[in-house]
């Protein structure tokens, strides 16, 4: 999913922050995010770089099970350095690096839907530098 540090969530009890999650991203030139998908809705600040939000509108009902309707074409929102922008709730999305330089994000996303039940993300598509073997060699190493 690009670097991506993590500012202040439910894990770090040290920062009294306590209704937004905030992460710190990175994207290389030329690359994106992984493609996911999350109820909470999120702000993103752009640091530098610029990029554009691709977005995929889900439909939801939720009845005796979940049932999900999503858009076959993304809506693309184009930024710069100092702009924000906002992901609504339970859409799947992705950040892309058009520029030659970083793309630096500074994300929160709303930490009551998380409380609510509702904290999974689901990752539909790796971000391009993701590697399987790195991300299990590095959970060895730590472990």
């Amino acid at each position: 999913d690009g670097m991506v540090r993590v500012l202040a969530s439910k894990d770090t009890p040290h920062v009294r922050v306590f209704s937004v999650d905030v992460y710190e991203q990175e994207i290389p030139p030329g690359s994106r995010s992984a493609r996911h998908w999350h109820m909470a809705d999120e702000v993103a600040y752009v640091v530098s770089g610029r990029g554009e939000s691709q977005q995929w509108e889900v439909e939801a009902e939720i009845a005796e099970r979940y049932y999900a309707r999503v858009a076959k074409e993304p809506t693309t929102w184009e930024f710069k350095a100092d702009d924000t922008v906002y992901v609504p709730q339970n859409h799947q999305h992705v950040y892309v690096n058009t520029g030659d330089e970083p793309l630096r994000l500074l994300i929160a996303q709303n930490r009551l839907i998380k409380y609510l039940g509702y904290d999974t993300v689901v990752y539909l598509e790796d971000a391009p530098e993701f590697s399987g073997e790195q991300a299990a060699a590095t959970a060895t190493a730590v472990a």
